[in-house]
């Protein structure tokens, strides 16, 4: 099964206005700075053996099994557990600190002595929890660098979601907030790096916490299950559709789809690239190791229906064509357009109210209406 490229966009059509242009060209010089200064990665020394410890991830990895049968690589999850930590009142629920831990083992045998793999066993998720039983709920899934509950809370406009009649369960992903290594200079430090077998096994760490908190939620009492994830929180949710088939709707926004085209976007002149072409990468090895968990490796599992695409026009980090392919790939469902950049999310209100729109019209919601201001506010859904 082929992986699909990622194309430059061509739907839908849009002509911006001369304003519009100048915001666009604002937000992407925008991400571009952020991306330059902040996110791009530096030189680095590689750790001692890595070239050979790439040919053997390549060898392991490539397996076809792991894209023709997924639970081959993805494993059932068993039981999280689960403390629960402090409580704060909300009006008909809670707001709720949970702590687990789970006996996730990496596929790759190789990486089951990465030290640091120890420090990640444990999790912790911030829940807004109603109440009454039954409410549907959403895991949100936050980008590279993020973690921080609290903040994400405003990310994914948990209160207003929560208002709306919406459990929304906020998820840190390995090494990042408070899961980051000792050490580490930043929130996601060690997610991405030269070893691309670390990589691999957060990603699949990350679906057995996701599906295992999945089955946490429903034990509890909720509804139906759904995602939503930004950027490689996207990307996340993006993965999770196609491998977990009781996930009731999947929303990625401004994802990320190709991890090798993202990191060759700087071209063969960047440093970071350099010393990895340096020390055993290939374009076709990167992308040969990668593709166990590309959501472009494998259908979508959740009704067409139940998908949602939320890009950004003026994206300079995970540029339009990311959106567009994945769009694609899902066969065409909703997907929403807003006039800003991965960073500056201009009229991001209106993405938000594509998401309440999405779980209301697919009966999820209690009572199964959404406000009739927010219905009409999604005059630039797709499909």
């Amino acid at each position: 099964m082929a992986v699909a490229a990622v194309r430059a966009p061509v739907v839908p059509a849009f002509e911006p206005s001369l304003l519009e242009s100048l915001l666009l060209g604002l937000c992407a010089r925008f991400d571009r700075f952020v991306l330059e200064y902040f996110i791009r990665r530096r030189p680095t020394v590689p750790p001692a053996g890595l070239r050979e410890r790439l040919e053997r991830a390549e060898a392991f990895y490539a397996d076809p099994r792991f894209i023709e049968r997924p639970a081959t690589y993805f494993v059932r999850p068993r039981d999280a557990r689960v403390e629960r930590g402090r409580r704060v009142p909300l009006p008909g629920g809670e707001l709720l600190e949970l702590r687990y831990e789970t006996d996730f083992v990496p596929t790759f045998e190789d990486a089951r002595d990465d030290p640091i793999e120890t420090w990640n066993r444990r999790g912790a998720v911030l829940w807004w929890r109603h109440r009454e039983p039954g409410h549907p709920a959403m895991l949100c899934v936050h980008g590279y660098g993020g973690g921080q509950t609290w903040l994400e809370s405003l990310a994914f406009d948990a209160p207003r979601f929560y208002r709306s009649g919406v459990d929304v369960l906020l998820y840190v992903l390995p090494y990042h907030g408070a899961r980051s290594s000792v050490g580490a200079r930043h929130s996601g430090e060690a997610f991405f790096g030269l070893d691309l077998v670390r990589t691999n096994e957060a990603f699949a760490r990350a679906i057995y916490e996701l599906r295992a908190l999945m089955r946490q939620l429903r034990a509890a009492g909720t509804g139906p299950v759904g995602a939503f994830g930004m950027s490689l929180g996207g990307y996340m949710v993006a993965l999770l559709a196609s491998v977990e088939p009781s996930l009731a709707f999947a929303v990625p926004m401004i994802p990320v789809v190709s991890f090798t085209e993202r990191m060759w976007a700087m071209g063969d002149d960047d440093p970071w690239l350099k010393i990895a072409l340096d020390n055993g990468w290939t374009r076709r090895r990167v992308q040969s190791v990668l593709r166990v968990h590309e959501p472009l490796s494998r259908p979508a599992l959740v009704p067409h229906a139940r998908r949602l695409i939320i890009g950004a026009r003026g994206d300079a980090i995970c540029t339009p064509a990311h959106a567009e392919t994945l769009w694609e790939h899902w066969q065409r469902p909703r997907i929403h357009w807003y006039p800003g950049g991965h960073l500056l999310q201009f009229r991001r209100g209106l993405a938000m109210a594509a998401v309440r729109t999405l779980i209301a019209e697919a009966g999820l919601l209690p009572g199964g209406a959404v406000g009739a201001a927010e219905v009409s506010d999604i005059g630039s859904l797709a499909s």
